[in-house]
């Protein structure tokens, strides 16, 4: 009889066991499972204005976090893989750029005017699908200087905004923190940051334009116009930019600026690699300071990383000199389903070796549309998929 019960008892426990067992492989299943909901959630948190169409398999979103689109494709397509989804429509400012599909390799199709117009119909523009999203920004101007002062330097944290005011229209602006300045005679002092609105456009599928009207970068007030023919398929691309600005001045208190005087007048022409990512670009027109000359670019993309080389003869002189444009880590610090704080997606900085006075002398904008688009190169992107 004792031999029987410890058997019960045995069997008992073993059965209290494989119960326990049963329920702890349970519990840890459905945290698994929670916490793969959880992922996805936070994944989908860094993109905006997002949305399904199920019939098509195809998703249009925007995101501001990566300066590689491929990252951000990439991510997205984690979450919806269950779905089906396979075809990617990034947007910029509202404005679809083209269709991407992702399979064996990366197909890229051009969105037709009438395309364009039938998704605009179904898809009203609403500001309150994007994120008050605060980047902060470092600005660094170097040039060499004196035998006192063998580099001459002035650096600034921007802490940046946009908002969102209707299908491709943004205003951008924000607040300058001075750091150091042993460049000029600009005072220390706390200001507006550059403060501009931008107008994205999409003509069709290879005609884009961006319209800016505001307070630039490097002290520069006024329009700037900027159109490019560009078939992400292709190699061949060219554009125009036009501007007419003015110098614009914060002292300590108070704003002072001058007449427009410096009419821009720039086109260019360009040829991509495919192989390599190398671009090479063509462009010549009028500078500031009625400075009338050309200039080379040989480009090379390297996933999130752009490093160019340049040539530059004007009426002014000759110079020549190196570009490069990264991310900055770490890229999102914190952010809410409304709110968010990052760092910039790009810095870009230039290098001149100058022997005159003003050579090709030009502002900086939020973008300049040639660099943009490329990052939408259907080989660019082919050539971190493989």
């Amino acid at each position: 009889m004792k031999g029987r019960s410890r058997v019960g008892e045995n069997a008992r426990s073993m059965a209290s066991g494989g119960l326990r067992n049963a329920l702890l492989v349970a519990l840890l299943g459905l945290g698994f499972a929670w916490e793969g909901v959880a992922q996805q959630r936070n994944v989908l948190l860094n993109y905006e204005n997002l949305s399904v169409d199920s019939t098509a398999h195809r998703v249009y979103y925007e995101q501001r976090l990566y300066r590689n689109p491929l990252i951000g494709m990439l991510e997205l397509a984690k979450p919806l893989a269950s779905t089906g989804i396979n075809e990617f429509v990034p947007l910029y400012q509202g404005v679809p750029i083209a269709r991407y599909k992702l399979a064996s390799t990366i197909g890229t199709t051009v969105l037709s005017k009438e395309e364009r117009k039938a998704w605009a119909k179904t898809h009203r523009f609403d500001s309150r699908r994007y994120k008050l999203d605060f980047r902060l920004q470092p600005e660094f101007v170097a040039q060499f200087g004196f035998r006192e002062q063998t580099v001459e330097s002035k650096t600034n944290l921007l802490l940046q905004s946009q908002l969102y005011l209707s299908r491709g229209l943004v205003l951008n602006w924000g607040v300058l923190f001075p750091i150091v300045n042993k460049l000029d005679n600009q005072t220390l002092n706390v200001r507006p940051a550059p403060t501009y609105l931008n107008q994205f456009l999409a003509l069709d599928g290879t005609n884009f334009m961006s319209l800016s009207a505001g307070l630039f970068y490097n002290d520069q007030y006024g329009a700037n116009v900027q159109y490019r023919h560009a078939d992400p398929t292709k190699n061949w691309s060219f554009g125009a930019e036009a501007s007419y600005t003015g110098f614009y001045y914060f002292p300590q208190n108070g704003f002072y600026y001058g007449s427009p005087e410096h009419l821009m007048l720039l086109a260019d022409v360009t040829y991509r690699m495919p192989t390599h990512d190398i671009t090479i670009k063509l462009s010549g027109g009028q500078y500031m300071y009625q400075d009338r000359g050309a200039r080379l670019d040989v480009i090379r993309q390297m996933g999130s990383v752009e490093i160019g080389f340049y040539a530059q003869k004007t009426v002014n002189g000759g110079t020549g000199g190196f570009n490069f444009a990264i991310p900055i880590p770490p890229g999102r610090i914190a952010q809410t389903q409304r709110l968010r704080l990052r760092t910039t997606e790009e810095f870009r900085w230039e290098y001149a070796y100058s022997r005159g006075y003003n050579i090709g002398t030009r502002y900086r904008l939020g973008y300049q549309l040639d660099a943009l688009l490329r990052q939408y190169h259907q080989r660019y992107l082919q050539n971190q998929y493989q």
